[in-house]
Parts: structure tokens; C-alpha cells; sequence
């Protein structure tokens, strides 16, 4: 059962107070650089997508409306290394005097009747030769609409990104400090689960759970944050991604 601690005092310059200015601790810029980078990283992913699709619909079109018949040779059908093992066919084609290579994505039923020597006819843009694709199979273009989605979601994964440090932020400013202790520990992959009960201002008992790399000592005394007005949002000081203006940094807590 967890004991009262009316001795008990929160650590220096944490006292009981709201509102306290916090910044951000080395881990807590790195996470903000995550996702600054993942919003850099979504709009030149979204331009090139973008620019990509809108090239393959032109292509589309170009063959659709300009393209004439032409018999080609398969120079190479092979299967490539990735996880998807894609199939893919090379092939060249003479026009006005001149050879043209290309290679392609196959549907794997085409692709298997295929090898070197083999002719297939592919249908190309006279303005534009190196603009080629067999008819055996559709071109597999990019939908404008994916490649949008594909760098949006990417840019919403940043805002996932700083939940964390907007919550240990809000938690630091204004959650209220409590005596908690120790009441087990669980293995959880390549770090430890710990479990820990504090005593809310009324007098309940609330419970909490922090990741840590030491095995802790049951009964160990600790500090924990907790919302007073959602105590289920706790955790233990001091926090990973924000720490107290104006403050020393606190070593962390041995759970011991």
C-alpha cells in the first residue's frame, strides 16, 4: 500500500508552481530537427512526385495520341533484388537511322515469355523516340492524386513526431510534482517497464509506468509529474525532451 510522505519535497527550482518556463534538452532539439527535416523532406518529395506523375501522364498522352508501332528486341528479362522482386524487360528499336534502348516494368505473366532475342512490339513518340512502351501492357503511371497523398502524409508524420515534446512540455510547465514509488517491473524489448503508484493532492492513488534501461528496486522513492486535471498523464522527473529554464540539469533519477 503506498504510505503518505508529508516530508517529502520536490526537487530544487521544481517547487509546486504553474507555469514554468521550460526549454527544450538535447534529445528534445534533436526530435524538432526530426521533424523540421520531415517537412523539408515532404515538400522536395512532393514536387518530385508531383512532377513525376504529371511527366508519365504527358507520356501517356504523347503515346496515346502521337505514337506509331514499331518491332523491338528484347535485350534483357530479369528479376530484380528488391523485396517486391519486380520484373523488368530491356529492349531497342531502330528509327531513322538510329537505335533506341529503353526498359520497363513487366507484368510477370508478359514477362515470362520473354528473353533475350525475343521481338515485341512497343509503340514511341517519332518527336520524341526515347517516349516508348511495349502494348503488350498499360504504362503503370503515377496517379497525381498518390504522389500528393504520399508527401502529405509524410509532413503529417511530423506533427506525430512533436506530440511528445509538446506533452512533456505542457507537463513540465503546469503538471504538479508527487512523491511515487516503485511497485514493479516488466521486459519490454531491449528496455525495462517500470510501474510506479503516486498519491494524488486529494489523497487517491494513481498509477504510472516510465521505459528505463536499469532494473529498478521495488520501493524506491521518485518524483512524478502528473496533470492534476488527467493524472493518467504522468511521468517521471526529470523528463527526456524539456527541462526547467533558467536551471541546472538534473541527473536522472536512479530507480534504485
Amino acid at each position: 500500500m503506498l504510505e503518505r510522505s508529508d516530508n517529502w519535497t520536490p526537487p530544487d527550482s521544481l517547487g509546486y508552481s504553474s507555469l514554468r518556463p521550460v526549454r527544450l534538452t538535447g534529445q528534445g532539439k534533436a526530435l524538432i530537427g526530426t521533424a523540421v527535416a520531415l517537412v523539408i523532406g515532404a515538400a522536395v518529395l512532393g514536387i518530385f512526385l508531383g512532377r513525376t506523375a504529371r511527366r508519365q501522364a504527358e507520356e501517356q498522352r504523347l503515346l496515346r495520341t502521337e505514337g506509331i508501332l514499331a518491332d523491338a528486341t528484347v535485350t534483357r528479362a530479369w528479376i530484380d533484388s528488391s523485396k517486391e522482386r519486380q520484373s523488368w524487360v530491356a529492349y531497342r528499336f531502330e528509327y531513322a537511322g538510329r537505335i533506341y534502348s529503353h526498359r520497363v516494368q513487366t507484368p510477370r505473366n508478359s514477362w515470362e515469355g520473354l528473353s533475350a532475342g525475343s521481338i515485341i512490339p512497343v509503340r514511341f513518340v517519332p518527336a520524341q523516340p526515347s517516349i516508348s512502351h511495349p502494348i503488350a501492357w498499360d504504362i503503370r503511371a503515377l496517379p497525381i492524386w498518390l504522389a500528393y497523398m504520399i508527401s502529405g502524409t509524410v509532413a503529417v508524420s511530423a506533427f506525430f513526431v512533436l506530440i511528445p515534446v509538446r506533452r512533456q512540455a505542457r507537463l513540465l510547465a503546469e503538471g504538479r510534482p508527487a512523491p511515487g514509488h516503485v511497485t514493479g517491473f516488466k521486459k519490454a524489448d531491449k528496455h525495462l517497464v517500470v510501474k510506479y503508484e503516486f498519491r494524488l493532492l486529494s489523497g487517491a492513488v494513481a498509477k504510472g509506468r516510465a521505459k528505463t534501461s536499469k532494473p529498478p528496486v521495488e520501493g524506491s522513492t521518485l518524483c512524478v509529474l502528473y496533470d492534476p486535471e488527467n493524472p493518467r498523464r504522468n511521468a517521471l522527473y526529470p523528463l527526456s525532451l524539456v527541462r526547467l529554464e533558467n536551471a541546472p540539469t538534473p541527473p536522472r533519477q536512479k530507480l534504485r
